[in-house]
């Protein structure tokens, strides 16, 4: 036996925990980006500042707060790992920059909602919806899934880019006649006069698409993955504990978006959080085919990419449950 088995044996003798071998192990710090503190992004947030990353004896650099920073960095594959949407990643992957789906983060999380002026969807004809981006997963839930089910489709409408806070002042203003906003702006909009139109639970129908609409999620690099398979299972696994804590006890997450926000109204955030489902630990596959179907009718992939080339939820599925870290081998 090396003296480095005698060292580890000790160490476990001494009943020690796996994240201070996974440190004696491995000192590499992983780089992990993500955008604003939002429901959709709050696992890292919530890992750095509920110190779960130290329980896996992950060393993590992360950088938080700025959405387009950490895509951009996403885009060109200057990551370890990050939070984007799903649409986003899968556009990457196919143009070439090896990101890989592995868990998912909250889901739907975001409402159809109108001017108070607007009687239902027939009165949207013709009229301007806003929506976040173009392309993203709202933008083609909305157009391929939403506005069919209601006899409208995309030519029917005009679809304007509103800046996602703006979207109260839109509606009200006369700019957008309805709006397809994430939270908490949906939340927002109702507060201030707004009409709902479409519950979160009620984006996708079910009888046609087993899932709900999930827009972002965790997504790593796939170098990283096969480089260090290990911290890899660790991230996933401390994002997951994160998500067991958002659906089990949600006042933990909003006590961390208060951290980094603290202007924000609480009992608006405790609104907002009753439209962000947390059953999924990865992607339903219905749900990654129906994207790239939609990206492949809109032309919008570089090149043929399947589902088993965008994501990997070994380590997802693998999860023992919380907390993951206790149940380290």
């Amino acid at each position: 036996m090396t003296q480095r088995r005698h060292l580890i044996g000790g160490l476990a003798g001494l009943g020690l925990a796996a994240p201070f071998l996974a440190r004696a192990e491995d000192a590499y710090t992983v780089r992990l980006v993500a955008g604003a503190a939002g429901f959709d992004h709050i696992q890292p947030f919530m890992a750095e500042h509920l110190k779960i990353w130290d329980k896996y004896g992950l060393r993590v650099n992360f950088m938080g707060g700025n959405y387009v920073r950490s895509n951009q960095m996403m885009s060109i594959g200057d990551f370890d790992a990050g939070y984007n949407q799903f649409a986003s990643a899968m556009r990457y992957n196919a143009a070439g920059i090896d990101n890989i789906i592995v868990a998912a983060s909250s889901a739907n999380a975001a409402m159809m909602v109108t001017a108070a002026n607007v009687d239902g969807w027939a009165a949207l004809k013709g009229r301007r919806i806003g929506i976040v981006t173009k392309y993203d997963v709202q933008y083609l839930t909305l157009t391929h899934h939403i506005l069919p089910r209601f006899g409208l489709r995309e030519r029917d409408v005009q679809l304007a880019a509103v800046p996602v806070p703006e979207v109260a002042s839109a509606l009200m203003t006369g700019d957008v006649a309805a709006a397809f906003p994430f939270e908490p702006y949906g939340t927002v909009a109702l507060q201030r006069g707004a009409k709902l139109l479409l519950p979160a639970d009620q984006l996708i129908d079910k009888a046609t698409l087993a899932s709900d609409m999930l827009r972002n999620g965790l997504v790593l690099s796939k170098r990283f993955i096969d480089a260090r398979p290990e911290l890899a299972k660790r991230v996933v696994w401390a994002h997951l504990d994160a998500v067991h804590l958002m659906k089990t006890q949600p006042s933990v997450g909003i006590d961390v978006l208060k951290h980094y926000a603290p202007s924000i109204d609480r009992t608006l955030l405790e609104d907002a959080s009753k439209n962000c489902g947390w059953g999924y630990n990865a992607p339903p596959e219905p749900w990654i085919q129906s994207l790239l179907g939609w990206m492949k009718a809109d032309r919008l992939l570089q090149r043929d990419v399947g589902y088993n080339d965008v994501v990997d939820l070994s380590f997802a599925n693998a999860y023992p449950g919380y907390p993951g870290y206790e149940k380290l081998s």
